[in-house]
């Protein structure tokens, strides 16, 4: 077994090391995608935190998420429903609202960009026993639970329900 770093300035598990190495590839893969979608970083984030959200949202959810004014939010949208990676359509219960939501196009394109990754991984994930899966799957989940807990504002977190928190997926 691998023993802490002892090169850093702090002494972190292997795991962690790999969780680490793991947060870089993740951030490459993010850029790479987003190279070929030809969209810009921010704009990349916008599209993962309105397909993760698991909801309709708005321009301000999507600014507090982001951490965008509401004109740079708005300008960001516009870029992207230009593009044709998105659409803005009422609200069908509050006609006040518009919800931003991710075109079909936009969605094809990019699963057919990341099949490969995503076959890959399954791959990978496939060649594991059951009992290593399980922990594994045990150890992620643990994992994402505690970035997500580090992600929340505790001041955002007593908001409005549905107005900010961090999505379950990303895109």
């Amino acid at each position: 077994m691998e023993q802490p770093t002892t090169n850093s300035r702090w002494r972190v598990e292997p795991e962690t090391q790999a969780l680490r190495r793991l947060q870089t590839a993740m951030t490459d893969a993010q850029s790479g995608l987003s190279r070929r979608l030809e969209i810009g970083l921010t704009d990349m984030a916008a599209m993962t935190h309105l397909a993760g959200a698991g909801r309709p949202v708005g321009p301000t959810w999507l600014s507090a998420r982001l951490g965008l004014t509401p004109a740079a939010a708005t300008e960001l949208v516009d870029r992207l429903e230009r593009a044709g990676h998105l659409a803005r359509e009422r609200d069908q219960t509050d006609r006040r609202r518009v919800n931003l939501i991710p075109t079909e196009a936009s969605i094809d394109r990019v699963g057919a960009e990341l099949r490969p990754l995503l076959t890959a991984l399954d791959s990978t994930a496939t060649s594991f026993s059951d009992e290593e899966r399980h922990a594994i799957r045990r150890f992620l989940t643990e994992v994402s639970a505690i970035y997500t807990d580090f992600a929340a504002d505790p001041e955002e977190a007593a908001g409005p329900e549905g107005d900010v928190g961090p999505p379950k997926e990303s895109w």
